[in-house]
C-alpha cells in the first residue's frame, strides 16, 4: 500500500520548488505550497494541492501554514534585491514548526566548504558573498534541529537521467576542477525521495549525478 505523505513546500514558486510539487502530486501525496504571493503558484488541476500564504519575514506565518505537515521540503532562494537574512528566518521558522525538514543549499558552503577546492571555493565565495554567511547560519539551524541538508552544485535545466543519489557529505572527495552540476529535476526527485523514505535524517548530504 502506498503511503501518502503530507508535504509542505517552501520556495514553491521557484524552479526547483515547482518540480518538487509536481512530482509529489504525481505520486499522490498531499501538498501544501507556501508562498508570500499565492497567486504566482502554478495550481495543478490534478492531485491534492492547497496554496497557503506564508512569509518567512512574518513571525508565525510559516508555523501556521505547515501545521499538520509530515515534512517541509525547502527550495527557498533569494533574488539579488532580497535581504539574505530571509534564508536565516526561513530556516528558523521551519525547524521550529515542522517535525522534519529537508533543506536545499549550495555545494561548497557550510559543512561542505572546501569541497570544491581552494580556487573554486574562493570563486564561489566571491560570487555568493551577499548570502554566504546567511546560508551557513541557515544550514546549521536545520542540522542542529535534526533536519537533512542537501548540498547541490550549480543547477541546470538538463533532463534528468535517473542517475542521481545522495551521499553523506563526509564521504565526498573534493573536486579541484569544475564543480559537479545538478539537474533541477534530479535534485527535486532526490528531495522528494528523501521526504517519502528518510535515509539521511539528521545528516548533511551531497547530491551527485552520473556514474557512481
Amino acid at each position: 500500500m502506498e503511503i501518502i505523505v503530507r508535504i509542505a513546500v517552501l520556495g514553491s514558486t521557484g524552479q526547483t520548488g515547482r518540480l518538487v510539487m509536481s512530482h509529489a502530486l504525481e505520486n499522490g501525496h498531499e501538498v501544501t505550497a507556501l508562498s508570500r504571493r499565492p497567486e504566482q503558484v502554478e495550481v495543478s488541476t490534478t492531485g491534492n494541492l492547497r496554496v497557503i500564504w506564508a512569509d518567512v519575514t512574518k513571525p508565525g506565518s510559516v508555523e501556521a501554514a505547515v501545521e499538520g505537515a509530515d515534512v517541509v521540503v525547502s527550495a527557498l532562494g533569494i533574488t539579488r534585491k532580497q535581504d539574505p537574512s530571509i534564508l536565516v528566518e526561513g530556516a528558523h521558522q521551519v525547524v521550529s514548526a515542522a517535525p522534519r525538514v529537508i533543506w536545499l543549499t549550495s555545494l561548497g558552503m557550510g559543512s561542505t566548504e572546501g569541497a570544491l577546492g581552494s580556487i573554486n571555493g574562493a570563486l564561489l565565495k566571491r560570487i555568493l558573498r551577499r548570502e554566504w554567511e546567511a546560508k551557513g547560519i541557515a544550514d546549521r539551524a536545520v542540522r542542529e534541529a535534526g533536519g537533512t541538508t542537501i548540498y547541490a552544485g550549480p543547477l541546470t535545466g538538463k533532463p534528468y537521467q535517473g542517475n542521481g543519489r545522495l551521499i553523506q557529505a563526509g564521504d565526498f572527495t573534493p573536486r579541484m576542477l569544475l564543480p559537479p552540476t545538478a539537474p533541477r529535476e534530479g535534485v527535486a526527485a532526490l528531495m522528494l525521495a528523501e521526504a517519502e523514505t528518510p535515509q539521511f535524517a539528521d545528516s548533511d548530504t551531497i547530491a551527485l549525478f552520473g556514474r557512481r
